[in-house]
């Protein structure tokens, strides 16, 4: 299922939920896609006016590293949304890597493939190919522990 995203892509209950206070992120996806109950899709456009984007290297303006780990973990999320409901989280255990191959620059498209193994009765091992276009841009490997959001309300669809 395409969800197409609105700011904030993190429903704000969701974020109360989790098991310590979060500001709200910022979108780093712009449509996710469940294509099971092991892979997501995401997609984001990068844009120069993004509020990340001012300031990080000015003079070559590029889509910052830890955004793109953000993408990643917003794609997850939507995965664990779509499989486990709305009062599940995932909490970022650890990245076991992550490298970058290709700089992301206003009005390139960011394209994320997740694949994911459970570990354990409560573990999510990610892989993710990130691509701009045909170039592979980054290729992360995070762990993530998957808790219940205690007292959450179940987050309507946007």
């Amino acid at each position: 299922m395409t969800t197409a995203l609105t700011p904030p892509p993190v429903p704000g209950a969701a974020i109360e939920a989790g098991r310590r206070a979060r500001a709200a992120p910022l979108p780093a996806v712009d449509t996710c896609t469940v294509l099971s109950a092991t892979e997501v899709t995401a997609r984001k456009l990068v844009r120069a006016d993004d509020p990340y984007m001012e300031g990080h290297y000015p003079d070559v303006t590029i889509y910052p590293g830890a955004f793109l780990l953000e993408s990643v973990y917003q794609a997850v999320l939507h995965l664990v949304w779509e499989t486990r409901g709305t009062r599940s989280f995932a909490v970022p255990e650890q990245i076991r890597s992550v490298r970058f191959l290709a700089a992301l620059g206003p009005g390139d498209v960011l394209d994320i493939h997740c694949s994911c193994k459970p570990a354990g009765p409560d573990g999510l091992d990610v892989t993710a190919d990130c691509r701009k276009g045909e170039a592979k841009a980054a290729k992360v490997s995070v762990s993530f522990r998957i808790v219940p959001a205690a007292g959450a309300p179940e987050v309507p669809d946007a």
